[in-house]
């Protein structure tokens, strides 16, 4: 993954810090609305992100609703998704440079700002929120 500038990862490390310190069950239906957009529109073409396409997705990856429900470390994965493979690959922040041109090519690239990561984090705490 390329370098990223100094200013643009400290950015990064706050707006994860301020997610840390929310309470578990606490979520924004405004922020988990536009979570649940973003989800639909990027991560459903892989994952099972909502009820409505449950059969979609790459049947070997996990569905949120799995994630969120069977993982103690849910919130920690659905705020590092970005770094854990196969999501480098073919997502990455507006602020971050460009993708190489030698990446493959078998999947559209996805391009995120940092509240978009809050976004869908909240989309995840609505979600276990509605489990419980």
């Amino acid at each position: 993954m390329p370098a990223q500038p100094a200013a643009a990862v400290a950015g990064l490390v706050l707006a994860l810090a301020a997610m840390h310190c929310a309470p578990a069950a606490a979520f924004d239906e405004t922020l988990a609305a536009r979570g649940a957009a973003l989800s639909k529109l990027h991560c459903a073409r892989c994952h099972v992100v909502t009820p409505d396409n449950r059969m979609t997705g790459i049947s070997s990856t996990p569905s949120f609703m799995i994630l969120v429900k069977a993982l103690d470390n849910w919130r920690d994965r659905f705020e590092t998704f970005h770094a854990r493979l196969p999501h480098p690959a073919h997502l990455r922040f507006s602020h971050d440079e460009p993708r190489p041109v030698d990446q493959p090519s078998t999947i559209a690239e996805v391009i995120l700002e940092i509240d978009d990561l809050e976004a869908i984090v909240a989309y995840a705490e609505k979600l276990k929120a509605e489990s419980e």
